[in-house]
């Protein structure tokens, strides 16, 4: 288990109602079947410019190799949180946030995250970030690192809160390692 609660209901800053919880758990509807379907459609719902913070390339649809790779969840090495709005029975993804834990250095984890573009701004990608943090704790690991493009202000706001120790990996990349001890127990 990666975190003590693996459900939570919150607001968004709106006033909007939204469910975080593990995307993958066994015993519950949360397969990586279900994830895999929710992350193709969800994907059709990002913004081309999302899409291009998100993956750096013009992606238009994911490919079956993309969503394995994705949905390739054991909430230890790889772990991800998903948001949705909705009841379960009509449960419509609005987030992920996923890391994985890296071979040659077994105390990080490359992480990253998504909101679609009808929820950016409303505080989801915060508590996802939070979620994923305390997974990482739980599971040992000491740096959160991600990749990030200058552009992507949101998402570099969102590693600044977090004490992010910035660095630049090439022209329009940005590298954020986020010490999880700091922030294991934190408020988004």
């Amino acid at each position: 288990m990666t975190a003590e609660h693996t459900v939570e209901d919150l607001r968004m800053r709106d006033g909007r109602g939204y469910r975080v919880q593990l995307c993958v758990e066994p015993g519950t509807p949360h397969s990586p079947e279900f994830l895999r379907g929710r992350i193709a459609e969800a994907f059709t719902r990002l913004s081309s410019q999302s899409r291009w913070q998100r993956f750096s390339a013009p992606i238009h649809r994911l490919s079956a190799r993309q969503l394995d790779y994705l949905t390739d969840i054991d909430n230890r090495d790889r772990v991800a949180w998903c948001a949705s709005v909705g009841a379960d029975d009509s449960e419509v993804g609005i987030g992920l946030a996923r890391y994985i834990r890296l071979q040659d250095e077994p105390e990080v984890a490359e992480f990253a995250l998504t909101v679609v573009d009808a929820y950016q701004g409303q505080g989801v990608g915060s508590q996802l970030m939070q979620k994923l943090i305390e997974s990482a704790a739980a599971n040992g690991l000491r740096v959160l690192r991600g990749y990030v493009l200058r552009s992507n202000q949101r998402m570099l706001a969102i590693c600044r809160r977090r004490g992010a120790a910035l660095s630049t990996a090439d022209a329009s990349t940005i590298v954020a390692e986020i010490e999880v001890a700091a922030w294991s127990g934190g408020q988004p």
